[in-house]
Parts: structure tokens; C-alpha cells; sequence
């Protein structure tokens, strides 16, 4: 995995050819220079991103965009350093983009109301006209209040018919409303509002059973009410017309169990719910030490959700009918 060692390596990289996203040419070209394995920070107004070139983009090919948002209390570089998504032995093909919240978190965690939907479509309207994106390809990812608004984009009916699929990890899914307080029926409560610009939205969602910050059980937190986790991914499929009956296997043999609901062309589970373990607190599951496992003590995990993300996104590109 990569250590803040080699971000800051690569931001210098970055650095040294300032102004990169003023001479690369709109959309697909074989012109404009870039560094592959180099991350980028790239300012938005008052805000900023991280951008991941990877080792094998060619700016003669459409190449698939992650963004991928960090959790509450952190900020874009610790995500970086998180999700491996910057690591080769992952990832290899994908512009990855890390948003930075405004006050580390996002928008749909109560009392919060920064435009972060507004700004994410910045950022895929910047990278998609400075590098060669295929936006058919163009998915999200994140932790905890970022894996939150993961959810928060995929209700969106904008965003919904430019990202094509989504995967919150340890997901904050609040359900805002006032004075909840021991009124919170997390089994039950109403997820809303909701509503994706297209049918059949792809989500593969992660939860560890021993998280302690977003309880897989859900109840009353900051003011708002969060669902228990099988309820929220039980509606989703529900709101893609799946129902509510699901599949489920064994991912690992130390407990790891993935639900799936409903298929697309048997590509698998459209809805996809990965009980990370019993054991697993609020961490991004992976089979090696990571920042999160390190805080929680809780891993390594039995498997790596990076791969299984990976595989997931390359299952479900956007439909031409959307595209």
C-alpha cells in the first residue's frame, strides 16, 4: 500500500509541472503531457482534489474515473492512503479522484448543507475534459460519512445518470429529520428522499458487524436516525424492483458473507450487501495492515473490498439507454 511518504513524492511530482490541467486537450487526444503513477492536487475555488493518474493510462484511450470520498474527521490525502486504489497491484487502468470535504465531512450527515453534489460534478466535468474518460465508466466509492454520500449520489437524479455504479464502505447512511431522538426506528425508518434519474442502480455496500462508530444495527446519532444496514440495502433493492428475497454465500471462511439481490444479464448481484465479519469494526476491509485495522485493531479483514469493488465496477458500466 502507499505510505504519505510516496503522496508527498508524488504530489512534488505533481507540483513541478503546475498548470498540467490548462495544457492537456478537451476529451481523448494524444496530446498534453501527464505522469502516470502521479497524483495530482488540483484546486476548485476554495476546495481542492486529489487526482491519480495510473501507470497504464493512455491518453489515446477512453480510461474509468472512481471518485472516492473520504470519511468524517478526515481528508482526501488519508483516503488516498486508505482505499489502494493508488496501489498498482490493484489498480492499474482507473483516473482515481479523491473530493475534499469542506469541514471533513459531506453532505447528508445532519445540519450539514455544503453543495458537495454540486461539487462533484465539477470534478467530473474538469477530469472528463482534461484526460480521456469513458463516461459510461464513471463510478464512487467511499468511507463511513463519505460512503454515506456515496448513497446520497446515487439518489441524486443527476448524478445518478452520471455515475454508474456505487459501493459505500462502513456507510453513515443518516435519515434526517428533527427531534428524533429515541423516536429512531432504525428496522423501519423511511429512506428518503431518493430519487435516482434511472432504474436498476448498482450497489455493492460493506459493514463490518462489530463497527462501533456506524453500528451495523443503525439508531439515533448527530441529531439523526441510521437505518440498520440490512434495511437500507433491503430498500435499495426494492427501489431498483428487485424485492426483498436475496442469495447469499460465504465470501471467506472467518464469516465474511455476501447477499445479493437480483442480477443484470447473470452478472451477479445488482443490490450487493458484504457482511464484513463479526469482528470487523469501522475499517476498510483489507487482508493487510491499513490505517483504519491499525486504529480499530480489528484486522487484517479476510478479504480486500478494494478487489471486490474493482469487480463490481467493471460489471456494471452506465446503460446506453442512460449514456
Amino acid at each position: 500500500m502507499r505510505t504519505s511518504l510516496l503522496l508527498f513524492h508524488t504530489l512534488a511530482v505533481a507540483s513541478s509541472i503546475a498548470g498540467l490541467n490548462a495544457a492537456l486537450s478537451p476529451g481523448c487526444s494524444s496530446g498534453g503531457a501527464f505522469v502516470p503513477d502521479s497524483v495530482l492536487n488540483v484546486t476548485v475555488g476554495d476546495r481542492y482534489y486529489l487526482l491519480y493518474i495510473p501507470i497504464d493510462y493512455n491518453p489515446e484511450e477512453p480510461a474509468p474515473l472512481i471518485l472516492s470520498f473520504h470519511g468524517g474527521s478526515r481528508i482526501a490525502e488519508q483516503q488516498l492512503n486508505l482505499d489502494n486504489l493508488t496501489s498498482k497491484a490493484f489498480n492499474r487502468d482507473y483516473i482515481v479522484a479523491y473530493p475534499n470535504g469542506i469541514d471533513k465531512t459531506w453532505f447528508g450527515v445532519p445540519g450539514v448543507t455544503t453543495d458537495d453534489i454540486g461539487f462533484t460534478t465539477t470534478v467530473i466535468d474538469e477530469i472528463s475534459a482534461a484526460y480521456c474518460v469513458d463516461t459510461t465508466r464513471i463510478f464512487a466509492t467511499g468511507k463511513s460519512q463519505g460512503g454515506g454520500f456515496v448513497g446520497q449520489l446515487a439518489c441524486n437524479t443527476t448524478a445518478s445518470r452520471r455515475i454508474a455504479a456505487f459501493a459505500p464502505v462502513s456507510a453513515a447512511f443518516y435519515v434526517s429529520a428533527p427531534n428524533f431522538g429515541d423516536t429512531c426506528q432504525p428496522a423501519t425508518v423511511p429512506i428518503k428522499p431518493c430519487a435516482p434519474g434511472r432504474p436498476d442502480i448498482p450497489i455493492l455496500d460493506f459493514h463490518g458487524g462489530a463497527d462501533g462508530t456506524i453500528n451495523y444495527n443503525g439508531g439515533p446519532r448527530k441529531g439523526g436516525c441510521l437505518p440498520t444496514i440490512p434495511h437500507w440495502v433491503q430498500t435499495w433493492a426494492g427501489n431498483d424492483g428487485l424485492g426483498a428475497a436475496n442469495v447469499s454465500r460465504p465470501l471467506t471462511d472467518e464469516g465474511a458473507v455476501l447477499f445479493e439481490w437480483g442480477s443484470a444479464e447473470g452478472k451477479g448481484g445488482l443490490v450487493s450487501h458484504v457482511f464484513s465479519g463479526p469482528d470487523i469494526d469501522h475499517s476498510w476491509p483489507s487482508t493487510f495492515d491499513n490505517p483504519d485495522n491499525i486504529l480499530h485493531k480489528d484486522g487484517p479483514a479476510s478479504f480486500n473490498a478494494t478487489t471486490i469493488i474493482l469487480e463490481f465496477f467493471e460489471r456494471y458500466p452506465l446503460p446506453a439507454s442512460v449514456a
